[in-house]
């Protein structure tokens, strides 16, 4: 009786550890952003990705702040904005974090940070 319960646990643990698999989720490469020496467009670069990944939540009516393309930078800029350390931004940090519904892509989320960075121009 002894014997068969020692086997029985050995089973009962060979089957635990060999059905355990972990699939590692390697973070996205971003790729330097490299805009050619121009500045970051809020209009043709950062309001676009509002307009793909916030505007279902985040329009006249709803969830503040308002993104759509008339709206997003009066909404965003200063109240959102971290000056002293972009990279504490609201704008940035919100939807790159795992609890954000609409979550930007680690390239998205990098050219956000380069426009905040390089002063946040309406342009």
């Amino acid at each position: 009786m002894k014997k068969r319960s020692i086997f029985l646990l050995l089973i009962i643990f060979s089957l635990l550890t060999v059905g355990c698999k972990y699939d590692f989720i390697l973070p996205e490469e971003v790729p330097p952003i490299d805009n050619g020496g121009d500045p970051i467009s809020f209009s043709s670069q950062i309001a676009p990705i509002f307009a793909e990944k916030c505007i279902s939540c985040h329009k006249p009516g709803s969830t503040s702040p308002d993104l759509t393309a008339t709206n997003a930078y009066t909404q965003i800029v200063p109240k959102y904005i971290n000056a002293t350390t972009p990279a504490s931004s609201k704008i940035y940090t919100y939807p790159t974090s795992g609890t954000h519904y609409a979550k930007v892509t680690a390239t998205q989320a990098a050219l956000i940070l380069k426009w905040i960075q390089e002063g946040t121009k309406n342009n």
